[in-house]
């Protein structure tokens, strides 16, 4: 397995195929002896918000691994001259890992989205993937001073995965500053793939997402809330892409 790193602004980014990918989450829990690691997904939309906070920059450059996702992103490093890079989004990888960790039988623990979401999606993913083991949930909405008790929970869950789906940047807040108290393995911050999982939002027809068409599906359905994301947040990150120095 080869992943690809690509300099860009100082960060390092992952790349490479979704198997590629899933091999080496997969490598990672098999191997828990190797560094703890925090999977952050850098979409046009994440990359607009982290390029507002200087502190959020740093410290993922320091505690976390930068994986290459979106159509737009993709776009914005062509147009830069890099070439035509594969990217990573969580919606797509998040089956290909479990479908392989069913036979590790590994423990994987979900926070995020609402109460209702997450009991739901914990259990749609443990019926479809019954290999692995749910082994705790928890909700996404609570205040700092909440955060130990949680990870209290999450570390009498044994769990060897937490994925966080808390939205950008809470989520990677979130990791960052209990990465060396939680006993995981691995920390994934997926974003709203909780949403997809419980069937809240359904995904975007196969046909349109072959296409690379599935931000616009996802405004259709939700224009007032995809709108900045697609005009403000998607045209400035393309813009600092194209035209920043390093």
């Amino acid at each position: 397995m080869i992943l690809k790193n690509i300099k860009h602004n100082d960060f390092i980014y992952v790349t490479g195929t979704f198997n590629e990918f899933a091999d080496f989450i997969v490598d990672k829990i098999k191997d828990p002896r190797t560094d703890k690691v925090i999977i952050v997904h850098l979409n046009l939309r994440n990359y607009y918000y982290l390029h507002k906070d200087k502190h959020l920059i740093n410290c993922i450059k320091k505690n976390c691994l930068v994986v290459f996702d979106g159509i737009g992103m993709k776009t914005g490093f062509f147009l830069k001259g890099v070439g035509l890079l594969p990217d990573l989004n969580g919606t797509d990888l998040f089956p290909l890992v479990m479908k392989q960790l069913c036979f590790l039988h590994t423990n994987i623990f979900f926070l995020g989205s609402d109460e209702k979401s997450i009991e739901l999606a914990a259990k749609n993913c443990q019926t479809t993937y019954p290999g692995i083991n749910i082994c705790g949930y928890h909700h996404g909405y609570f205040p700092v001073n909440s955060e130990e008790e949680i990870v209290t929970q999450i570390n009498q869950s044994n769990a060897d995965i937490l994925m966080i789906g808390r939205g950008f940047p809470l989520q990677e807040q979130f990791a960052i500053r209990n990465k060396d108290k939680l006993n995981v393995s691995l920390l994934w911050n997926v974003g709203g793939l909780f949403d997809f999982i419980s069937g809240n939002k359904k995904r975007a027809p196969y046909m349109v997402r072959k296409i690379r068409l599935e931000w616009l599906f996802r405004f259709m359905k939700e224009p007032c809330r995809m709108l900045h994301r697609n005009t403000v947040a998607a045209f400035w990150s393309l813009g600092h892409i194209l035209f920043s120095k390093k």
